[in-house]
């Protein structure tokens, strides 16, 4: 097992009206390079919760996420998230006062990735994708939905982060675009050897990932 992500303990709960609420109970799992993963279950039971929890975004309660043999917490969460996951969210979260190539080139600096070429590279990812270059220089506000999802998702993938994290990233685009992504994913996880962690609703996406995880009763188990 090459585990280069792991969950120890995880735990979170909230406070409502003096009653403590169990969102997530001592989740325990490792993730290996060169797999994919779906995470599954109903709405409210803590499917985003703890895609934050793995991307850095809130502190657990209880336990910790490890990366590379450190607790991601003691490594410094921005440091993390610039450098060792890429983030793809329901609401895209671009600058929008740039084009969709150039949210690329930016994402690629702030990770201090050495390319000689980054307009060039973005261009190529987002190509891959199915935008092409004239879509790729308009104003990011001009572009579809399911536009702007393809250049979150290209976002992610040129930033060559070891842990790619999804909140239903095919969730607004149609199914041929869907298959598209879902295949880049699975080369990204099995020809670069990183680990995709996708949250999802669709279980015809969830059945093409290598490990299916379901969250039921605030715990994480394989389906």
């Amino acid at each position: 097992m090459d585990a280069l992500f792991q969950l120890h303990h995880l735990s979170y709960h909230y406070q409502d009206g003096g009653l403590r609420v169990d969102i997530l109970k001592d989740c325990e799992y490792s993730f290996e390079k060169g797999k994919t993963y779906a995470i599954i279950g109903p709405s409210g039971c803590g499917k985003t919760t703890l895609l934050s929890l793995m991307g850095g975004l809130e502190a657990p309660c209880d336990g910790y996420v490890e990366y590379d043999g450190e607790n991601i917490e003691k490594k410094g969460f921005n440091n993390y998230r610039r450098y060792d996951i890429a983030l793809i969210f329901q609401s895209y979260n671009l600058i929008n006062y740039m084009n969709a190539y150039q949210n690329i080139v930016c994402a690629m600096d702030i990770a201090h990735i050495k390319e000689p070429n980054k307009k060039e590279r973005a261009l190529k990812i987002l190509g891959r994708l199915g935008i092409h270059e004239q879509e790729a220089k308009r104003d990011i506000r001009k572009l579809s939905g399911g536009q702007q999802q393809r250049v979150a998702i290209a976002r992610a993938i040129a930033k060559n982060a070891q842990v790619i994290l999804a909140d239903e990233p095919t969730g607004n685009l149609d199914y041929a675009t869907g298959q598209t992504i879902i295949q880049n994913f699975i080369e990204l996880a099995h020809q670069d050897q990183r680990i995709v962690i996708v949250v999802t609703h669709d279980q015809g996406f969830a059945r093409q990932m290598d490990v299916c995880l379901k969250i039921e009763d605030g715990k994480l188990v394989e389906v």
